[in-house]
């Protein structure tokens, strides 16, 4: 994947916040921070996927 931009990020983020709000679900935000980090190159998105799974599977056990 092609190193992205600040701007292109928050391009990215914004599109899929929208794209999921269409759906009626709302991105928390370490999903968004993780996702971040994901699209500057930081973390593989294997890492980024277990790290929202586990987040979420977290979240759904409280």
């Amino acid at each position: 994947m092609k190193r992205m931009s600040s701007k292109e990020i928050k391009e990215a983020i914004e599109n899929v916040r929208a794209s999921l709000a269409v759906e009626n679900i709302e991105v928390d935000e370490l999903s968004i921070i993780i996702g971040e980090k994901y699209l500057k190159g930081e973390i593989s998105s294997k890492e980024a996927i277990t790290s929202i799974t586990e987040h979420i599977k977290a979240k759904q056990s409280d």
